[in-house]
This record gives structure tokens, sequence and C-alpha cells, in this order.
């Protein structure tokens, strides 16, 4: 399982990473065997969403791409990292009811995100 190997990478800020293993050990899931799947769907006015999922070891295939940030396992699939998401940092903000939840910022610095934040365009697109 190939480990930080990519041009793009992914990063968590350290909120992020504590309501990851706050959620973990709600559910009872063993952090050090559980991934944080990173990924995007198409949609939103700029074209995907982000999107997060747990997966399991047995759920990391060899397309996928394997980082560590703050003691968090994050996977992602390889075409999805370079075409799509490119680097991104995930945080997570608490500060209302309607505003809480993770913020992905995109680590380059040339982004095509919308006004709200919540989707954007490809990397490939924006090339």
């Amino acid at each position: 399982m190939p480990v930080e190997s990519s041009q793009h990478r992914l990063e968590l800020t350290e909120k992020a990473a504590q309501v990851i293993r706050e959620a973990l050990s709600a559910e009872k899931v063993d952090a050090d065997a559980a991934f944080v799947r990173v990924g995007a769907k198409p949609g939103g006015c700029s074209g995907f969403k982000y999107d997060m999922s747990i997966a399991g070891r047995a759920q990391v295939t060899e397309q996928d791409q394997v980082f560590a940030s703050r003691g968090i396992n994050l996977v992602v699939d390889r075409t999805c990292l370079a075409d799509v998401l490119g680097s991104v940092e995930i945080d997570y903000k608490d500060q209302d009811l309607v505003g809480q939840g993770f913020k992905f910022r995109p680590l380059a610095a040339v982004t095509d995100q919308c006004g709200c934040g919540e989707s954007f365009t490809a990397v490939k697109s924006r090339a």
C-alpha cells in the first residue's frame, strides 16, 4: 500500500483530526485500522462536491493513494486526486448549526470554487 508518493497531498487540520477521532470512537471503530476515504461526486454549481466516508483496510485498493495526517489514515482514488481534487486541506468549522461541518480548502494557487465553497471545478478543467 503506497503512502504519500503523489505530487498532490491531503492534509487535516488538528480540529478535523479531532472530530474524526471522536466520530470513530463513538462508532467503536479502531482508528488505526480505519481510513477516511476522500473523494468527489458530480454536483453543485461548479461541477463537483467533496465527499468523505469511512473505509476499512479491505476497501483500500492498488488504485488508491494513502496519506497519514495528524494520526488519521486518509485514502483517495489516484485518478480522482490527480484529475479532480488536487491538493486539499480539510478543516472542521463549528461556528453555528448551519455552518458546521468539514470544510475543504484547495492548496493550489489557482482554484475555482463556488461562492459558498461547497463545490469546485476539477483540477484538469483548470489547466
